[in-house]
């Protein structure tokens, strides 16, 4: 059925387009071949979405049943028995089947876990498992951790459903974009006063737009198929080298470079003005100069802007460790034992933090401390909020950090929508795509027109 579509498709593209027909040929198998991949690109997406459903009703299902139970077996247990017949109900019985039939030294409950986080990494569902083992291991009441994470799974899961509508929504106008560029494209084809459509560039630009079409309709498609599961997970190497940069910088080692760079740049200007006589270049190499002589001060800032962004991603994250931890734990030992799962850009800074905390242990200065240098006030205030729960009565404790929850929530809110916009920023370029593939076409086709016009003319003259 796609294919006859296909086929009806181009029947009509070789009448708006006025194709030849060996044009329409070239293009229509060029167009089935390309069929099965945007088949498998479709299903994909379909498929990620299903794995994001069943990730949502799995934390869902079995939070609530780790709160009946108490016990993880018990929690899986019914949760399979809840889950419809699918890939996540398969994986949660491997796991079951791992915790009944493995006899080894080894911790058979946490590999069991790790048997579904492998299958559906998530940063929510590894801090679900996390906690888990930690009330396993060393009780405490499950509620109020239970209803933190809830919270948590539901604010996260309206979101992506939101991102999803809107880049369905931005597929669907790439889509018109490109039906809009492929009529724009046709306009002069039907002008009264002389046809072009015969002329080869003419038809061999056609080729070109089309193919270009469906290579931006592919990259689209591509939007909609990505693993929503890991789209909140920041790439670890990648924020390693740039907090190694940051604590590693030496600013005499770069003010040295850039008196060199800046002593090259001023050589080569001064060729450019006097020797070659080329005084746009010579201007050109004046900026230039400028900027390689504040490299250092230039690197610098980006740099820590880059950062910056990647703490204030990371912090809502940590900060929600420390909270469950809190439900059962002093801040003290909360920060202690949160660095086993401390994003990288934030490990030196909470591993200084412990130490100071453990040489003055009452004292807030540790706390004001904290990434003090990038002036973020949402991980002050917290800081801040964190010595007075560390200092203060239990029943006014456990008001901050209800208050504490609910700002965290929206800080979370915040880093996570600001993320999803920064990755689907190029649907917008593909939206523009099209209008400049049929702009090349436009220019191409009026240029032939008027040659073609401009040369009849002549020739009737002559005549």
């Amino acid at each position: 059925m796609i294919y006859l579509a296909v086929m009806v498709g181009m029947y009509l593209l070789h009448l708006m387009l006025k194709m030849h027909w060996i044009t329409t040929a070239i293009v229509t198998g060029y167009m089935l071949l390309r069929v099965h991949v945007h088949r498998n690109w479709y299903h994909k997406a379909q498929e990620q979405r299903l794995r994001f459903g069943e990730t949502a009703d799995y934390l869902d299902t079995v939070l609530y049943a780790f709160l009946k139970e108490g016990k993880v077996e018990g929690a899986l247990s019914d949760t399979k028995a809840a889950l419809v017949d699918g890939p996540m109900r398969e994986v949660v019985g491997d796991a079951l089947d791992h915790m009944h039939m493995t006899f080894d030294d080894t911790d058979v409950m946490t590999d069991a876990l790790q048997l579904i986080e492998k299958q559906y990494p998530c940063r929510r569902m590894k801090a679900v498992h996390d906690f888990f083992m930690h009330v396993e291991n060393y009780g405490g009441d499950a509620a109020k951790p239970v209803e933190l994470l809830l919270a948590d799974k539901n604010r996260w899961q309206k979101c992506i459903q939101v991102e999803q509508k809107q880049r369905q929504k931005m597929f669907t106008d790439i889509v018109m974009s490109i039906v809009a560029s492929l009529v724009i494209c046709s306009i002069i084809l039907y002008l009264p006063v002389m046809d072009i459509s015969a002329n080869i560039i003419s038809q061999a630009l056609t080729v070109v737009v089309l193919i270009l079409d469906d290579l931006i309709l592919t990259r689209a498609q591509k939007f909609l198929a990505v693993d929503w599961l890991v789209l909140d997970l920041e790439d670890e190497k990648q924020q390693e080298q740039r907090m190694k940069r940051y604590l590693e910088y030496d600013r005499h080692k770069e003010v040295r470079l850039s008196c060199i760079l800046a002593m090259i740049g001023i050589v080569i200007t001064s060729l450019c003005i006097f020797v070659m006589q080329k005084q746009a270049l010579g201007a050109g190499m004046m900026v230039m100069t400028l900027i390689m002589a504040n490299q250092h001060e230039i690197g610098r800032s980006l740099s820590i802007k880059n950062l910056k962004k990647s703490i204030q991603r990371a912090f809502p994250g940590w900060l929600m460790d420390i909270i469950l931890l809190l439900q059962s734990e002093n801040v003290q030992v909360a920060f202690v034992k949160s660095k086993e799962h401390v994003p990288v850009v934030l490990a030196h800074e909470v591993e200084t933090l412990v130490d100071q905390i453990e040489m003055e242990p009452e004292s807030a200065e540790p706390y004001h401390k904290f990434f003090c240098q990038f002036q973020i006030p949402e991980i002050h205030s917290a800081m801040s909020m964190l010595y007075s729960i560390s200092m203060g009565s239990s029943n006014r404790a456990d008001q901050q950090i209800s208050e504490l929850i609910e700002r965290n929530l929206t800080m979370l809110d915040v880093a996570e929508k600001e993320r999803l916009a920064n990755l689907s920023s190029g649907m917008y370029l593909l939206f523009l795509a099209p209008v400049v593939t049929a702009s090349l076409k436009l220019v191409t086709d009026m240029a032939i027109f008027m040659l073609s016009f401009l040369t009849s003319g002549n020739l009737a003259a002559m005549g």
